[in-house]
C-alpha cells in the first residue's frame, strides 16, 4: 500500500515551527540560570577560601600565644 504524496506529512523544518523562538528563549533562560548558579558557587568557593584563612591565622596567634612556641607550618 503506497501513500499518495499529495497526502504524505510534510517534514518538519525546524526554521518554520512556530516553537523555535520559543526553544531559543528556553535555551538562552537555562544558559543564563546556569551561569548564574556557576558564579554563586564560585562566591562560596571564594569565601570559604577566606575564612579558612582567617582561621589559620587565629590558630596561629593562639598557638604563639597560648602554646609556648611559634606555630611550625607544614
Amino acid at each position: 500500500m503506497s501513500m499518495d504524496p499529495v497526502l504524505a506529512p510534510a517534514p518538519l523544518d525546524p526554521g518554520t515551527l512556530m516553537l523555535s523562538p520559543l526553544l531559543a528563549w528556553q535555551s538562552a533562560g537555562m544558559s543564563m540560570s546556569l551561569q548564574a548558579q556557576q558564579m554563586q558557587w564560585k562566591l562560596v568557593l571564594d569565601w570559604q577560601d577566606a575564612v579558612g584563612a582567617m582561621q589559620r591565622e587565629w590558630w596561629d596567634g593562639w598557638i604563639a600565644r597560648y602554646g609556648g612556641g611559634v606555630p611550625l607550618d607544614a
